[in-house]
């Protein structure tokens, strides 16, 4: 029962539009819990296992890429798959965190609904 209702809240979480203030609050706490041990508070990385989200090529280019990044990892590297291990808006909150912050300034706002789009093929 009580993992029918958390199933619930998390479908929720997913159908709605969340603002892009409400993603950035929840993409700090999800790097800080999740990203920042190796990518750092300020995202400047620790060369040349961990690379620097501040400026990079994938925290800036395509989105597409950056989001198939976080969800499948990257093999023969450090880099994790968060797929399995974050919920859609845990992930949406910290690609528009990590694309807004660090002198990174996309000014994309990734919603939950991408995020289970591509997963979920």
């Amino acid at each position: 029962r009580q993992q029918q209702q958390q199933d619930a809240a998390a479908q929720k979480d997913v159908e709605r539009l969340w603002t892009r203030e409400e993603l950035m609050q929840r993409g700090e706490s999800v790097y800080l819990n999740q990203c920042a041990t190796c990518h750092q508070g300020n995202g400047s990385g620790l060369a040349p296992a961990f690379p620097a989200l501040a400026g990079s090529a994938v925290a800036t280019g395509p989105l597409s890429e950056h989001i198939t990044l976080v969800l499948n990892g990257r093999s023969g590297t450090a880099m994790q798959a968060f797929a399995g291990l974050l919920s859609e808006s845990d992930i949406a909150a910290v690609l528009t965190y990590t694309r807004n912050s660090f002198g990174n300034e996309t000014g994309d706002v990734v919603q939950p609904q991408n995020i289970a789009r591509i997963k979920n093929g």
